[in-house]
């Protein structure tokens, strides 16, 4: 897992992942460039590739059912 922080800089990811205990490795896009070449219609958003960059799902926004999410992961899991 990889998370992408649109318009942030190291010091503002640094105290956002203390507070919330991010234990993944998060990015910042100062500038929007990932944003904008992925361009993503929401932030949050969350996409799950294979190794070779194929999109297996992607979600906009906060997640409603957080259970539903992460049955979807595990079954694409269980897939590969």
């Amino acid at each position: 897992m990889l998370g992408v922080a649109v318009g942030d800089e190291y010091k503002q990811i640094n105290v956002y992942k203390k507070q919330f205990r991010v234990s993944f490795p998060l990015l910042p896009d100062t500038k929007g460039e990932v944003y904008q070449a992925l361009k993503l219609p929401s932030v949050p958003y969350m996409m799950m590739t294979d190794r070779e960059g194929k999109v297996l799902m992607s979600h906009g926004g906060a997640m409603k059912d957080l259970d539903q999410t992460l049955k979807e992961i595990r079954d694409i899991h269980k897939q590969k």
